[in-house]
């Protein structure tokens, strides 16, 4: 398969911000911040997604040293922010759980924004899915990262995200039907 062309700019941008070329590391994040903070918000976060996705270009930025390109760069930029997400939910659980026990309630669930016609569907349709199944569908389907890339990111087998995939569409699917 032929290296996509894509790739290949976003790898020559990061090579060039490791170069400490401030432009390089600005055309990169004009590149991927909407995809970035859509990865965010089909993994259930609509209130701080643009402070995730800073927080993931800023921990890009403070690796640019040490990148190396042996996988695809959105590869390495979803690694990275799949790390951020992970702290976000245990961050939000842990608050959750301190205000539960002060006897305060919490709306910990953070309602979609409001979208008309097949939006709505498809984002209710994601809320339905367990937080594992939600982040590998959002990988493969919405982010358009292949089987193996998101195996890389999600640090699992192969085989684990093929099943993911599957039983997510086959749930978004029996959810969309009643």
């Amino acid at each position: 398969m032929p290296p996509d062309p894509s790739d290949a700019e976003d790898v020559a941008l990061m090579l060039r911000a490791a170069a400490d070329d401030a432009a390089a590391f600005s055309a990169l994040v004009r590149k991927h911040e909407k995809p970035l903070a859509n990865f965010f918000a089909r993994n259930g976060v609509y209130r701080d997604v643009e402070d995730l996705a800073q927080l993931t270009f800023l921990k890009l930025h403070r690796a640019r040293h040490g990148y190396r390109p042996t996988a695809k760069f959105t590869t390495f930029l979803y690694l990275l922010a799949r790390q951020i997400l992970v702290d976000h939910v245990r961050a939000t659980q842990r608050r959750a759980k301190l205000h539960e026990e002060a006897g305060k309630e919490l709306d910990a669930a953070q309602p979609a924004p409001r979208h008309r016609g097949e939006g709505e569907d498809a984002e209710a349709a994601l809320a339905c899915l367990s937080p594992s199944l939600r982040e590998t569908v959002v990988l493969v389907v919405m982010q358009g990262l292949a089987y193996n890339e998101a195996a890389d990111v999600l640090g699992i087998p192969l085989g684990t995200v093929k099943s993911r995939v599957s039983a997510a569409l086959a749930q978004m699917k029996e959810f969309l039907s009643k």
